[in-house]
């Protein structure tokens, strides 16, 4: 496992020219994949925005709970001319101040669904309930930025990623970080001399794909190789292998969590769960089960399942999850 750059010493951390003070209490973190609070989930929650996480509420059992916000939130009607679009509607900030949503990632495919209006709604939105968000922003730079949060005497930095094309930002556009190696490597390299952990997001791979293409196990690698101590993918729609190399962990798609975009209501996925202490990162994989758009965490035979599921997904890569025991 990557230890914590820095020096400890009597329960004091002195990195980077600060000193902050660390607790014996673990900092808990929850990653979840596509979050689509849109057309199927819109149409049978209606306006009851507790319904949703009535079940349980992932951000109530962590310190941070991430998930990939696979639309825009705004009002607007001018589309972008694609085969699927989404967007939620503003009054259903409540469903993610409810589930405890602490920051999402919006470097993806749906974000831009409603043009360069839906990206900046999406910025202001998610400002207005306190929400942080990586991968997009007013320019190139800002959609680079990373988040920083400090818990319990740690930061973690988070940063996404999304491929490229017309809505990616520039020096001057608003739109989202374009999924560049160079920087990527950038980003994260000055982002490790700041915080005790990073994590990036890449909303990458071919939909419904079992395993990851060659090209992103390269890409992932380089990222840990820079400095990354966890790669979180979504994308796919399904479940992939979890990778783990050179003590951090590649979960190359954590599927969809709720996602509205088609009418099945009822499925198993999966959340990552990251332990980060003094020793270093203890990950598990918590199978969720989701009933009529409400997940909660899996118990007997669909647990086994979709651990079994992601553990011979893994099967390939060199080193993964599964043999460090930290699966419970």
């Amino acid at each position: 496992m990557k230890i914590f750059k820095g020096l400890y010493f009597f329960g004091i951390l002195f990195c980077a020219g600060t000193i902050r003070a660390q607790t014996d209490e673990p900092v808990t973190m929850l990653f979840a994949g596509d979050l689509t609070l849109s057309d199927n989930v819109e149409r049978f929650v209606g306006s009851r925005t507790g319904y949703v996480f009535e079940r349980w509420k992932p951000g109530m059992e962590a310190d941070i709970f991430m998930a990939n916000l696979e639309h825009p939130i705004t009002t607007a009607t001018e589309r972008v001319e694609k085969k699927f679009t989404f967007k939620m509607p503003p009054a259903y900030g409540a469903i993610l101040l409810d589930a405890g949503v602490t920051l999402v990632n919006s470097a993806n495919n749906h974000v831009f669904d409603y043009g360069l209006k839906g990206i900046e709604d999406t910025m202001l939105y998610l400002d207005s309930l306190g929400i942080p968000y990586t991968g997009i922003g007013r320019t190139l730079s800002e959609a680079r930025r990373p988040v920083i949060i400090e818990k319990k005497g740690r930061k973690i930095g988070f940063l996404g990623y999304y491929g490229g094309g017309d809505f990616a930002a520039s020096r001057n556009k608003a739109g989202f970080a374009p999924r560049y190696t160079r920087y990527i490597l950038e980003d994260v390299k000055k982002l490790r001399k700041r915080v005790d952990y990073v994590v990036v997001n890449f909303h990458w791979g071919v939909e419904r794909a079992p395993a990851p293409d060659d090209w992103q196990l390269t890409l992932a690698r380089r990222v840990v190789d820079a400095g990354a101590d966890l790669i979180v993918g979504h994308h796919p729609h399904i479940l992939q292998g979890i990778e783990q190399y050179k003590g951090a962990f590649i979960a190359y798609s954590l599927g969809n969590f709720v996602f509205g975009g088609n009418s099945l209501h009822s499925y198993e996925t999966a959340v990552l769960k990251v332990s980060l202490s003094a020793a270093g990162a203890n990950v598990e994989l918590i199978p969720v089960s989701v009933r009529r758009w409400q997940p909660q965490p899996s118990t007997g035979a669909m647990r086994d399942t979709v651990l079994s599921l992601v553990r011979e997904r893994s099967s390939h890569f060199p080193e993964n999850l599964f043999p460090t025991g930290a699966v419970k």
